[in-house]
């Protein structure tokens, strides 16, 4: 009977001050079934500190300078030895205790390559929002949107056929996979659970100019034949009326007339006590 177990957690940490709430989150998962690899870029001090914490429950343990978020989750996928891999980053955590009992201690998901859930995603006035993902995704989904790999469990398999995270981009590496998976017909499948939480301060956030960059240019890539906006008519500079689009490969334009609400009003019922 093997003891090979069904999932590898990958944590990417550098000098993240929040690692110690990642680490909480992964040890108190009810399910434990799993390998966790942490790769540290070379963190001071005090966040070496957080992990030596936990360095009887961490499998594999790496610090050392990387060239960026990329490269630490690549040197993460060539260690990891089992089907699933989750990058749980430095930062994050799962939902709630209960998060991978729910996915793996009776699903075996013969029938998928990527699995995926919703994310809660906090704002630094610690409010929250749900990100609710869609059961089936497309072009409609990914021009402006992504799966949070937080929130998202990868066959190890797929990295092995498609090569790993390209480090050419700096931002949106994790996109451009996704977009390839689809591309070669991987199998997604939507989990109807809450798995991650993910907090404000990740480099997309950032650097939301380059990743704005970087995800244009890949869904140009990928998608050549959609069309995009590229200049919206205004009537009175306010009402919009026309969109000029052109296609991703710049071969067509395409002119959409836009429905017009001339007039709107609101109606404010009164509460009475």
């Amino acid at each position: 009977m093997s003891d090979k177990k069904p999932l590898t957690i990958i944590t990417v940490c550098y000098n993240e001050k929040e690692a110690e709430r990642t680490c909480k989150s992964i040890l108190n998962q009810t399910f434990q079934n799993f390998e966790w690899i942490v790769i540290d870029g070379g963190s001071n001090k005090e966040i070496l500190e957080i992990f030596d914490k936990y360095k009887e429950r961490i499998d594999i343990f790496v610090s050392e300078k990387d060239n960026g978020i990329y490269d630490a989750m690549n040197k993460g996928i060539k260690l990891a030895s089992n089907e699933w891999l989750n990058f749980m980053n430095a930062g994050d955590s799962y939902f709630e205790d209960t998060t991978l009992e729910k996915v793996f201690l009776k699903n075996k998901y013969k029938d998928a390559d990527i699995l995926y859930g919703n994310c809660r995603q906090y704002r630094d006035d610690g409010s929250s929002f749900l990100s609710a993902f869609p059961k089936k995704l497309g072009y409609l989904f990914w021009q402006s949107n992504c799966l949070n790999h937080q929130a998202a469990f990868i066959k190890k398999e797929l990295f092995n056929r498609f090569g790993l995270y390209d480090e050419q981009y700096r931002i949106c590496a994790d996109y451009e996979k996704y977009l390839l998976y689809e591309k070669e017909k991987c199998r997604f499948k939507h989990l109807n659970i809450t798995v991650s939480n993910f907090f404000p301060g990740g480099v997309s956030n950032t650097y939301r100019e380059l990743a704005d960059a970087e995800s244009e240019s890949i869904l140009d890539k990928y998608y050549p034949y959609e069309y995009k906006t590229v200049y919206t008519l205004k009537l009175f500079d306010k009402i919009p009326f026309m969109r000029i689009k052109r296609r991703r490969d710049n071969k067509k334009y395409s002119l959409v007339f836009l429905k017009m609400h001339l007039i709107s009003w609101n109606y404010a019922k009164k509460e009475y006590n």
